[in-house]
């Protein structure tokens, strides 16, 4: 009998005291994070930015019912953003601002600075990566495994075909899709697109959600080359689109679009939404011309991906969770890409005190209270190979330089209103508000959606207009800033037309000493050749790491570019030759 009461007196104890705790760590868990980055989409390829002419109702739908971020900054190119994405540093300080690394090039983000999932993991996350790696794989310790990751599902390039999975760098050409560190041969050829979803919602629903999950899904989507699913590709749907590419692009834009209404669907039915936070964002602007063209449209911004004009760093970004208390908004919040590793951190629960040495500041307060800061200056970019630079402070940008002699790029912006006056069909927000995001958001939070009429709202705050007096209806009669510099009134011009530096000298020279400040302590760029050892024809016709672990490259003493562990040797050894034979003599 005592023995029974005391048992019952346990259970008691365990049932008003403990059960109570338990189910508050439930709701006290660190979040879920899941980041969605997009390549290289344009500022005009969603709804919520003004556009028409192509529908990304799940998109939208988390921007609305979120913070749309709509001065959001990134670097110019693939490699430097992703660089900044994960260290929270400007790639200044890793010689990673110039191109993005080539296949076969020996170099990468240096192993011995800390990225975010590691900082993740000390928390208890667990981490996965899915996509675009890009930041190098010349030996395995730079592979995603050994970079703070728990699983890895991608490609170690700047793109990949979307069916065969290959990467072609001049004479060398071979496969680049991975599991783990592992190639991976026994995947069908899936669009990569939905290759990626899949994998995604297989994390997700293999999950367990008493842990903390931080899932990156790094889209090789919209990258060129344009491959699209045919049975997205339905011409009835782009009729309104004249330009045929135009229109694989859109069909290429709406499977990514369904495959964020997939993940956060996934998230609801695993119990995991509520405790989740989404970020999703584009590594850099659109690429309407070029190398590496996609079609993407940053009207009515000036430039393109590459450039340091707003088309090139001014990125798409939302981000939602019902964590955040001031949501269904509009940010004009300036906030840089290294940004997310001291505010993502701090959204997990962790002391930003334990990082050290970033340029990114923690934003995780001003998103949840609406704060704001003017006092901020961002470094844009310094390449001292291209000799462009940039920076922002406040409403003033400076911009020096060009990376094309001709200017190619610079003024480059689609003419004005070039489509918006032909495009017939109307802004859909009924779409919106059954969208799949919407749906999960409703029926597995119970919480309102925004409605159409706040959605419109949103919507013009959203939408970056732009005046100019220029004679043509077809160009703008833009400053050119590759013979001198460039201060422009981003907010009151913000698609750079006039060239106020005369009028304002103070803050040129505010904003030149930045330049200079940051120039005095940036990493040179190695800028290697591409390594014949890296062809993936010595690997079974794959792209892996060819230089074994602890082989790294060294700035090369006679300034062009690097020399290897290897050459270093052999520059010794040379040397103590010439050395006895001068003794002998």
């Amino acid at each position: 009998m005592v023995q029974n009461f005391v048992s019952g007196s346990t259970f008691l104890l365990y049932y008003f005291f403990l059960c109570p705790l338990i189910i508050a760590n439930e709701y006290d868990l660190p979040p879920h994070i899941i980041v969605i980055m997009a390549d290289d989409l344009g500022w005009d390829d969603v709804g919520f930015h003004g556009s028409n002419e192509i529908p990304t109702p799940n998109i939208d739908a988390l921007a609305y019912n979120g913070i749309i971020l709509n001065r959001h900054y990134v670097l110019p190119s693939c490699t430097s953003s992703r660089a900044a994405f994960l260290t929270g540093r400007y790639p200044t300080r890793m010689g990673l601002q110039g191109d993005s690394i080539q296949g076969g090039e020996p170099r990468g983000l240096p192993i011995d600075i800390k990225i975010l999932p590691e900082h993740l993991q000390k928390l208890g996350y667990e981490t996965r990566l899915i996509g675009k790696w890009h930041v190098g794989f010349h030996t395995p310790q730079h592979t995603p495994l050994h970079r703070g990751f728990d699983s890895f599902l991608g490609f170690y390039n700047r793109y990949i075909s979307y069916y065969d999975y290959r990467y072609t760098q001049g004479n060398m050409s071979g496969y680049d899709m991975h599991i783990d560190d592992q190639p991976a041969y026994g995947l069908k050829h899936e669009y990569a697109t939905d290759l990626f979803t899949n994998e995604a919602v297989r994390i997700i629903d293999n999950h367990y959600s008493q842990r903390p999950l931080y899932l990156q899904i790094s889209h090789l989507a919209v990258h060129a080359p344009l491959e699209f699913p045919p049975d997205d590709y339905h011409e009835e749907n782009f009729t309104h689109i004249k330009e045929y590419e135009r229109r694989k692009y859109a069909a290429m834009v709406t499977r990514l679009d369904n495959s964020v209404g997939r993940v956060v669907s996934s998230l609801g039915d695993r119990g995991m939404l509520k405790n989740s936070l989404i970020l999703f964002l584009t590594d850099n602007g659109g690429a309407p011309t070029g190398k590496y063209r996609n079609w993407a449209w940053n009207y009515p911004l000036r430039g393109t991906k590459y450039t340091l004009y707003e088309g090139g760093v001014r990125g798409v970004a939302a981000i939602w969770s019902p964590l955040l208390q001031d949501v269904a908004r509009v940010s004009d919040q300036l906030i840089h890409i290294t940004d997310w590793v001291p505010t993502l951190y701090a959204a997990a629960g962790g002391d930003i005190r334990d990082l050290r040495e970033l340029d990114g500041v923690n934003q995780w307060r001003a998103l949840n209270h609406s704060g704001q800061s003017t006092s901020r200056t961002i470094l844009l970019n310094i390449d001292e190979i291209s000799k462009t630079e940039g920076a922002i402070h406040g409403r003033f940008k400076l911009i020096r330089g060009s990376i094309d002699p001709h200017g190619q790029y610079d003024g480059y912006v689609w003419p004005i209103n070039h489509y918006r006056r032909r495009v017939t069909i109307s802004y859909n927000t009924t779409r919106i508000l059954h969208s799949v995001v919407a749906d999960s958001i409703r029926t597995h939070l119970g919480t309102p959606i925004t409605q159409p009429s706040t959605m419109i709202t949103l919507r013009q705050r959203a939408t970056v207009e732009c005046h100019t007096n220029s004679t043509s209806p077809n160009i703008f009669n833009v400053s050119t800033c590759n013979q001198t510099e460039c201060l422009f009134d981003i907010i009151h011009d913000p698609c750079e037309t006039k060239n106020i530096a005369q009028q304002y000298p103070m803050r040129v020279t505010d904003l030149d000493q930045f330049l200079a400040k940051h120039s005095n302590s940036l990493m040179k760029q190695l800028r290697l050749p591409v390594d014949q050892m890296a062809d993936p024809r010595r690997k079974n016709g794959t792209w892996q790491p060819w230089l074994k672990p602890g082989v790294f490259v060294y700035p090369n003493p006679n300034g062009a570019g690097a020399i290897g562990t290897t050459a270093i040797c052999a520059h010794i050894g040379m040397a103590l030759i010439i050395v006895g034979l001068r003794a002998f003599i």
